[in-house]
């Protein structure tokens, strides 16, 4: 297969690989352009909550909604519409949160950095630290809940599960559900699924276009600006490339590999499983790792 290296990569290998790599790199802003136009037409779901100090914009945010938000005519708003006219509530779906949902602000007097909630939790479920009255008479364990007020524990105020009364309830439940699965399947759990496929399809493309493609583009194709405070420079394509060439080749004066000028390989040099290709030349116009 090609390009199925890893560690050990000789200089033939390298040379194609590099070449298709920075040929690629010239589909980018193409690339983005496609993203962009998928995500308008899949359009988002924003959910409006509400502060838990109405007349403070910076408390906390609660999980309590007011209103939802989507694009009319996208993907996600048809469905929506049509989830609704079958009988469906939205806020039944999820809660649609999106990580790192906060504002940071800064104070200049303190030099401190405030952030300030734009969903509930930030727009991240995660587990929470013990309650701070640890140790006292009488108070339940909370290390490792979830963070959301529907986790079984919040409700039942318990690590413990009543199995007995659990299992006789689940047992009465499925005889509640069996002669109605086909409904629950078709006006709710098929445009549900829909509807989040949706959601993610749109968080892997926003991924795709400002993190991956921006490890191979940004500063390189025009509009991608990488910043420094957000990405790390050791994990972009020219870095990389540069390190490696560094092995193989002289570095010139203009920061980039002499071709002209390859370096022996060996183990003492970075990266020892960089190595030569045979030298009686039966490697030579293959790129086979």
């Amino acid at each position: 297969m090609s390009f199925n290296f890893n560690t050990i990569i000789r200089r033939g290998s390298w040379l194609e690989y590099r070449r298709f790599l920075l040929n690629q790199r010239r589909n980018i802003p193409s690339r983005v352009r496609v993203i962009n136009a998928e995500l308008t037409r899949i359009g988002d779901v924003q959910v409006l909550y509400r502060r838990a100090d109405a007349e403070n914009d910076k408390s906390p945010m609660t999980e309590r909604v007011m209103g939802i938000f989507t694009k009319q005519g996208s993907s996600i708003g048809k469905l929506l519409q049509a989830y609704i006219a079958r009988g469906g509530n939205p806020f039944d779906i999820s809660m649609f949160l999106k990580p790192d949902s906060y504002d940071i602000e800064y104070n200049e007097n303190d030099n401190t950095v405030e952030l300030i909630d734009n969903q509930p939790y930030k727009g991240v479920i995660y587990p929470v630290s013990q309650n701070p009255d640890e140790g006292d008479i009488g108070m339940v364990y909370q290390a490792g809940w979830l963070s959301f007020w529907r986790y079984p524990g919040r409700k039942l105020n318990s690590n413990s599960s009543p199995v007995q009364e659990t299992t006789e309830l689940g047992k009465a439940i499925v005889h509640t559900r069996d002669w109605a699965r086909q409904e629950i399947k078709e006006l709710r759990n098929d445009l549900e699924y829909r509807i989040l496929s949706l959601c993610d399809l749109r968080e892997q493309l926003v991924k795709e276009r400002d993190v991956l493609l921006m490890k191979a583009g940004g500063d390189v194709i025009p509009g991608m600006y990488f910043d420094d405070e957000y990405y790390s420079r050791d994990h972009h394509l020219n870095s990389i490339i540069n390190k490696i060439d560094s092995v193989f080749w002289e570095i010139g004066a203009d920061g980039f590999a002499d071709f002209t000028k390859p370096r022996k390989v060996s183990t003492e040099m970075p990266f020892p499983t960089l190595v030569e290709d045979a030298y009686t030349g039966e490697e030579k116009w293959k790129a086979l790792g």
